[in-house]
This record gives C-alpha cells, sequence and structure tokens, in this order.
C-alpha cells in the first residue's frame, strides 16, 4: 500500500526549508562580511606598513641635544655628583654611540616610557665615575633594553605622582664599572632593570621614606618591585625582584 503525504506533512516541509534557507544565507552572509572586514583590516595595516614602517626612524637633528662648549661637565645635586648633558654629548660624539642612542630612545619612546626621566639620565653609570676612573656614561645591549620598560611605566604611574619628579643618578653599568664601583654581583643595574635616584623636591629622609614604603607595599608585589633606601635621600627601585631593605 502506498503512503500519501498529508497537505499539512508537506506544509510542514516547505515550511522547514524555507528556514534553512535562511540560516544558510545568514551564514553565507556573516561570512561574507567578516571576510570584507579582515580583507580592509589587512589592506589597512600594509597601508600603514608602507607609511610608517615599525621600524628604528633616527631621531632628526633639531631634537638632538643641544651641545654648549662652555657648559660644566659635572654638576653637583643635593650634594650628589652627576654628570651633565654637556658630558652627555662628547660621549655622544664618540664611535657609534649616537646612533646607538637614537635607537634606544625610538624604543622607549615606543614602549610609552621616553618622557619619564630625560633618556640620557639613565646611561649614567654612576655618581662616583670620577674616582673609579671609568666613563660617565654607557649605553646597555638591546637585549637588555626592555627589562628598564617596567622600571620607569613604576616611576611614572607611583613615584612621581607621590613625591614628583626624580633626577637618575645611576642607571645602567658595565661589569667593569660596577666592580670597581663596589657594586653587588648580582646588581640589577648590570641588566638595565634598576635605577638610584634622589628627588628633585626638597625632602628630609624622614619625609622622604614613609613615602617609598607606601609604594612598595601598595604596588611592589605586583611589580616584582625592589626597593632600596641608601644614606640620605638616595633610593633604588627595579621590577626585576619583589624585596626590600
Amino acid at each position: 500500500m502506498d503512503i500519501k503525504e498529508s497537505p499539512d506533512h508537506e506544509f510542514v516541509d516547505i515550511h522547514i526549508e524555507r528556514r534553512r534557507v535562511i540560516w544558510i544565507t545568514a551564514l553565507v552572509l556573516a561570512c561574507t562580511i567578516a571576510l570584507v572586514v579582515l580583507t580592509v583590516e589587512k589592506v589597512r595595516e600594509l597601508a600603514e606598513r608602507a607609511v610608517s614602517p615599525v621600524k628604528y626612524i633616527p631621531v632628526p637633528e633639531p631634537e638632538r641635544i643641544p651641545i654648549d662648549p662652555d657648559a660644566p661637565k659635572v654638576f653637583k645635586i643635593k650634594g650628589y655628583f652627576a654628570a651633565s648633558v654637556g658630558a652627555f654629548e662628547q660621549f655622544l660624539n664618540e664611535g657609534n654611540n649616537r646612533e646607538e642612542f637614537d635607537e634606544l630612545k625610538f624604543f622607549l619612546v615606543s614602549k610609552g616610557v621616553g618622557d619619564v626621566v630625560p633618556v640620557y639620565a639613565l646611561l649614567r653609570q654612576g655618581s662616583d665615575w670620577q674616582e673609579v676612573g671609568e666613563p660617565a656614561f654607557a649605553i646597555p645591549p638591546k637585549r637588555d633594553w626592555k627589562t628598564i620598560v617596567n622600571t620607569l611605566k613604576v616611576i611614572k604611574n607611583f613615584v612621581v605622582p607621590e613625591i614628583g619628579p626624580v633626577v637618575v643618578l645611576s642607571g645602567w653599568r658595565t661589569p667593569k664599572y660596577n666592580a670597581k664601583a663596589g657594586g653587588a654581583r648580582s646588581s640589577k643595574h648590570l641588566h638595565f632593570c634598576g635605577l638610584d635616584m634622589i628627588p628633585e623636591a626638597d625632602y628630609t629622609r624622614q619625609q622622604l621614606l614613609p613615602k617609598l614604603r607606601k609604594i612598595h607595599q601598595r604596588h611592589g608585589r605586583k611589580w616584582n618591585m625592589g626597593l632600596g633606601i641608601y644614606s640620605g635621600i638616595r633610593f633604588h627601585i627595579d621590577t626585576c625582584g619583589f624585596r626590600r631593605w
């Protein structure tokens, strides 16, 4: 005996078929839109690369540190000696230091930390370079550049808002300088992670210490922050190990 479909069953099949067509059409449309969006985004990315390639671009000459032949090579701030901009300009004129410095500056700007402190100050080896007979400045190897980024972020986001601008007395150190200056073998200065600083504002040691300890207590663990407090108002910050001394 033949089985014949009823009119109602035929209507249901047509309804199901219509819904299937609608879903397939919607899926194709969604895929088409996604493909168009991805294509447009890729074209825009390629266009941006063609116009502004993500690579080192030398700093234009007018933005370089101006040279003043009469500027002192050393100055004293709050009892500490520091090599000046004039001394740094002499350093830049040696070998390919200028090109390497411009590249470092571009790197820090690209990471959003090029304006926390003067970039040249990060290259001060220490305040006792005259005593140990080593150059006042040195440029760290590129493999270590990334380690200073979080340290500068901590200074920008937490230290400066709390105590105001700071002066960097010691940043990157060569192993030779560190050894002559009596630095620890595991010094974070050797990896371009630690900075020794003093505040520009007039703080007493009793005023400064509680502020620095509060910063370390609130943000130290999250940022893997090391805080060292030396004699007077000199202090150390790095982001390569949570500790305090």
